[in-house]
């Protein structure tokens, strides 16, 4: 099947097992997740929606509200009506109680859903619903940290295998300095990135490395993110799998004496990493539409435009420089800075209470000053073909941090770990350039 018509059969597959799948789940009967439902309320009841969990460290943050009502909406799907029910993903929230309280009163009878979240339904209803069935949120949440662990794991023990030991540690002190602890503590959290560790696993195992085979992978990894998560760390489900795409194309291809899967050029790795790219948000941005039609055909399209209102509030809606409503609004400047330094500062031992633009710019600064005094002092031929197209993915994340603003200006204690991507680049170029270079030199005096 040729490539042109092989990327969008991809995609209508994809977007209709998905849909199936959610359907499905839905006709779960509620009383086989009542138990569960109920632990599970009581579970959010005992917590803050958004809890501290270490020394009021910003980056210990657990995000209990989002999860609340993600399992207020697994809970009021109705089963008779599971395609429509599904879709307008309908939830209980009085105008004054917390979602927990919401939560709580739906499970023990006492409020029928009264909300829509339409334009944010989760495709992760498909795994929650089920699993729901036999264990409560808390445990729900520690399986999807066990199962990214293990994923991770196996993606750097491949690494390792094929010879490319740097790049696995590299790959490794990324993961460890976004915190994948907290991965176990909140299913906001953990739901792209479980997706991405599966994406990443997936593009090592597969042994189509040219565009033809790549580009309708990333189509439907896209459709699959739009699915399951939409706004959280997102691009990390394109960002992991093209690292180890270009790693395992140009680092073998250079061990080799050729760059595999492409013709040698900086230039054909960019298009090809571009070429990608647009396929994964060709994919998203075609489920999002997807979500919004059958939202239409379902509720009316005074949902939609509700829905898509709210949608654009996080594309450059105003924030405010402080968590309270009396504080004033951020200028453009302050909010597009504060889109950066507020997602850098969560890679820092940062206080909730005290986030200051300088704790995160100075560090961030100095760790690239000196990583790149070390590759000026000490490289060689820097490898074009390499570590340009890696630079382009690394700038990713802080594109989509300036494009959603608001988003990432409010939400950052969420969006940071897609900052994995840009530290692995990082940390692998300063040793391809720097450290490695000592190694070769001590080996060529013996």
């Amino acid at each position: 099947m040729k490539t042109g018509i092989k990327i969008p059969v991809y995609m209508l597959a994809a977007m209709a097992i998905c849909i199936a799948l959610l359907t499905l789940s839905a006709c779960i009967p509620r009383t086989a997740i009542q138990s569960q439902s109920q632990s599970s309320a009581e579970y959010f009841a005992d917590r803050a929606p958004f809890a501290i969990l270490y020394q009021d460290y910003v980056n210990t943050m657990q995000d209990n509200y989002s999860d609340t009502v993600l399992c207020d909406i697994a809970y009021c799907i109705d089963p008779s009506h599971p395609f429509t029910s599904a879709i307008r993903a309908k939830y209980a929230q009085g105008e004054y109680e917390d979602a927990y309280e919401g939560y709580l009163a739906a499970v023990n009878g006492r409020e029928d859903p009264n909300r829509e979240y339409g334009r944010y339904w989760h495709g992760s209803l498909v795994l929650i619903r089920p699993l729901l069935a036999v264990m409560p949120i808390g445990t729900i949440r520690i399986l999807c940290g066990v199962i990214i662990m293990i994923l991770q794991g196996i993606t750097v023990t491949i690494l390792v295998r094929k010879k490319k030991t740097a790049f696995a540690v590299c790959w490794l002190l990324g993961l460890l300095l976004v915190h994948p602890w907290m991965l176990f503590t909140s299913l906001e959290y953990g739901t792209a990135f479980l997706a991405a560790s599966a994406a990443s696993l997936a593009i090592l195992l597969k042994k189509d490395h040219s565009d033809a085979g790549t580009m309708p992978f990333f189509m439907v990894i896209g459709v699959i993110t739009c699915f399951v998560d939409f706004l959280t760390t997102e691009t990390l489900t394109f960002t992991l799998p093209m690292l180890l795409l270009l790693a395992d194309r140009i680092v073998t291809g250079r061990e080799a004496g050729r760059t595999a899967g492409t013709t040698g050029t900086a230039k054909a790795v960019c298009l090809s990493v571009i070429k990608n790219g647009l396929c994964w948000l060709g994919g998203y941005l075609a489920m999002f539409a997807l979500k919004l039609g059958l939202l239409a055909v379902v509720a009316g399209m005074d949902v939609v435009q509700s829905s898509m209102s709210e949608g654009l509030l996080r594309l450059g809606g105003s924030v405010r420089t402080a968590n309270i409503s009396i504080a004033p609004i951020a200028d453009f400047g302050m909010q597009i800075s504060g889109a950066i330094w507020h997602n850098l500062a969560c890679l820092y031992p940062t206080h909730a209470g005290t986030m200051q633009a300088a704790a995160a710019w100075i560090p961030t600064l100095a760790i690239l000053a000196v990583g790149f005094a070390v590759v000026y002092l000490l490289h060689g031929k820097i490898d074009g073909k390499l570590f340009l197209p890696m630079g382009m993915v690394a700038l990713l994340p802080y594109l989509r941090f300036l494009v959603l603003s608001n988003h990432s200006y409010e939400h950052f204690f969420i969006t940071y770990r897609a900052q994995m991507v840009p530290i692995v680049v990082f940390l692998f170029f300063v040793f391809e350039n720097g450290i490695r270079q000592i190694t070769k030199a001590r080996k060529g005096a013996k």
